[in-house]
């Protein structure tokens, strides 16, 4: 996968918010804008500066995240629809290969699905524990998020979903699909165990 580089803006990128590095670096930024602007009460500077270094840190966390997500759903929505076109297959009535081997790869192919499922849901999870990036309200974490887009960075927004309940349905629909096909497939090599060709 590629690495997302962290934003920075004004030489912060908030990652490193409790380290040394990080406490020198608002520092600064602080006392620079200070000798910039003597005699001028400098808390509004320092609040801005602390909104803008949160944003980043939530920016920068949420959006390898939801890459990894996205990736991770990839697969998912892959390895199910792999599952259909396998199911097929097995029905087509010009196929050529072994039904038996033909049934193999598609119970495998069932495999594969349920730990995309899992590998999905855990990656979901995970951009899951980042529930905001800014507040909505205008307020100084929308400004730095603001300033973030305007560098142009893309947006990045929390999931809304609920992991364990998509995968729930997802996870439901293709054991309840499996199920019924397992009673087909079961007919199926009776019926060529009879004839003598499985």
């Amino acid at each position: 996968m590629t690495t997302i580089a962290p934003v920075t803006l004004e030489g912060h990128t908030g990652l490193d918010e409790d380290s040394a590095a990080a406490s020198a670096k608002y520092w600064e930024s602080l006392n620079r804008w200070i000798a910039a602007n003597p005699g001028q009460d400098s808390q509004p500077e320092a609040m801005r500066l602390i909104a803008l270094n949160d944003t980043l840190r939530r920016y920068n966390t949420l959006r390898p995240l939801l890459a990894r997500e996205e990736v991770a759903r990839q697969a998912r929505d892959l390895a199910l629809e792999q599952v259909e076109v396998l199911w097929q297959a097995l029905g087509d009535p010009a196929a050529t290969g072994s039904w038996l081997h033909g049934h193999q790869a598609y119970v495998r192919a069932v495999e594969d699905a349920r730990i995309a499922l899992d590998m999905w849901r855990d990656r979901a999870a995970d951009a899951k524990t980042v529930v905001y990036v800014h507040d909505g309200d205008g307020g100084s974490r929308k400004v730095a998020y603001d300033q973030i887009l305007a560098a142009g960075h893309p947006p990045v927004e929390p999931l809304t979903l609920d992991p364990e309940t998509v995968t729930a349905q997802l996870l439901g629909n293709l054991e309840q699909a499996h199920e019924y096909r397992t009673r087909l497939a079961a007919e199926t090599a009776g019926l060529l165990q009879k004839a003598g060709t499985l």
